[in-house]
C-alpha cells in the first residue's frame, strides 16, 4: 500500500454483530436491581418512621409486664429524659402466664445498663413511654436478657383512684342525707309540730317570767338603794380608817415580822428540838412501863399485887363478918368468952371450901 493512500474497510469485513438477546438480559437485571433497591428503601423508610435505624448497632432487652396498655411499637425508651431507644415488639409470653413480653431496642452503645435495672411504663393523657432506671449492680445486663419491669399509674388512673373514694363518700353522704330527710319527714308530723309550738309557747312564758323577775329586782334595788348607799359609805369609812391607821398597821406588821424573824432565828428550832427530846423520853418511859421495868412497870405488868390485895380484902371481909357475929371471941367485957361461938357466913363458906378440897 502506498504512502498517503487511505485504507478502506472491505465490504465483507467481519464487524461487530448486534446481539439483541444480550440487550434484553441487561434490561431485566436493571429492573431487578431497581426493585430490590426500592424494597430496601421501603424497609429502611418504614423502620426509620418507627424510630429504628438499621445503620446502627442495636442492643435488645426484654421486659415482662402484667399490663402494657397504651404501649405500642416505636414507643420511646427514655433515660433521664433522653431518648435512648424504643419498643421493638410486643407479644404474649411463651410460657402461657398471660404476661406481656416487650422487647426494647437500645441505640446508645456507650450506656452502661446494670443487670438489676428496671424499665417502668409511664405516660399521660397523650401517650405512653418507658423509663429506664439503672440499678446499683456492677455487672452489666447481657444483650437479650430480661430486665425487671414495673408500671406507674397514669394521670387518668391517679385521678380515678383519688376520685373513686370521693365518689363512694359522696354516695354514702347522699344516702345519709336521704335517711336524715326521711327521718325529719317522719318526725315533722302534725303532733310533733304541735309539740314544737307548745315548746315555743313555754319559752315565751319563761321569758315573760324572767322579765317580771327582772322588774322586781329593779324595784328591790330601787327600794334598798338607801341601804346600799349606807353600806357603800360604811365601806368608804372603813377604807379611810385603814388609811388613817396605816402607821399602826405598819407597826403591827413590823412586830409580826420581828416575831417571825425571832422564830426563824432558832427559837422555833430549839422548841421543836425540846419537843422531840420530850417525845423520845416519853417513848422510852412507855417502853420501860410496857416491859415491866420499875415499880410502875411491875404494877402494870404483874397482877400478883392485885391478887394479893383481892385476897386480903376477902380475908378482911371475913374477919369483919366474924367480928360482927362473934364479938365475944375477940372482946370480953367481964373476962369471959363464949363457949359455943356462933358460926358466921364466912365460917360456913370456909368449911364448905375445905370439904370440897378434901373431896
Amino acid at each position: 500500500m502506498a504512502r498517503g493512500s487511505i485504507w478502506r474497510k472491505p465490504l465483507n469485513w467481519p464487524g461487530p454483530k448486534t446481539d439483541k438477546p444480550l440487550l434484553k438480559l441487561k434490561r431485566e437485571h436493571s429492573i431487578a436491581v431497581i426493585v430490590l433497591v426500592a424494597l430496601a428503601l421501603l424497609a429502611f423508610g418504614l423502620n426509620f418512621l418507627k424510630g429504628i435505624d438499621l445503620l446502627q448497632r442495636r442492643n435488645v432487652y426484654h421486659v415482662m409486664y402484667a399490663n402494657a396498655q397504651g404501649l405500642g411499637d416505636a414507643s420511646p425508651l427514655l433515660y433521664k429524659g433522653l431518648k435512648i431507644g424504643q419498643v421493638q415488639q410486643l407479644q404474649l409470653a411463651e410460657d402461657g402466664s398471660g404476661l406481656i413480653q416487650v422487647t426494647y431496642q437500645v441505640n446508645q452503645r456507650s450506656l452502661f445498663i446494670p443487670k438489676d435495672s428496671k424499665v417502668i411504663i409511664s405516660g399521660d393523657l397523650f401517650g405512653k413511654w418507658a423509663i429506664l432506671e439503672p440499678g446499683v449492680s456492677k455487672e452489666p445486663a447481657e444483650v437479650g436478657s430480661f430486665l425487671e419491669g414495673n408500671t406507674q399509674p397514669s394521670l387518668t388512673e391517679s385521678v380515678a383512684a383519688n376520685i373513686d373514694p370521693l365518689k363512694r363518700k359522696a354516695e354514702g353522704m347522699i344516702a345519709s342525707v336521704d335517711s336524715v330527710l326521711t327521718s325529719l319527714q317522719a318526725i315533722l308530723n302534725p303532733g310533733t309540730i304541735g309539740d314544737i309550738d307548745s315548746s315555743f309557747t313555754s319559752v315565751r312564758r319563761t321569758l315573760e317570767t324572767l322579765e317580771r323577775t327582772a322588774k322586781r329586782v329593779d324595784d328591790l334595788v330601787a327600794a334598798e338603794s338607801m341601804a346600799l348607799r349606807a353600806t357603800i359609805e360604811n365601806m368608804e369609812k372603813l377604807s379611810r380608817s385603814l388609811a388613817d391607821n396605816r402607821d399602826e398597821m405598819d407597826r403591827i406588821f413590823s412586830n409580826l415580822d420581828t416575831l417571825a424573824a425571832s422564830l426563824a432565828s432558832g427559837r422555833m428550832d430549839r422548841a421543836l428540838e425540846n419537843m422531840a427530846q420530850a417525845s423520845d423520853q416519853m417513848k422510852t418511859l412507855m417502853e420501860r412501863l410496857n416491859s415491866g421495868q420499875g415499880t410502875m412497870g411491875k404494877l402494870m405488868t404483874n397482877d400478883s399485887l392485885y391478887n394479893n390485895l383481892t385476897a386480903a380484902s376477902a380475908e378482911l371481909d371475913l374477919l369483919l363478918e366474924d367480928l360482927r357475929v362473934n364479938p365475944n371471941r375477940y372482946f370480953s367485957v367481964f373476962g369471959k368468952k363464949d363457949r359455943l361461938p356462933k358460926l358466921s357466913d364466912a365460917d360456913v363458906k370456909r368449911i364448905q371450901q375445905a370439904m370440897q378440897e378434901q373431896r
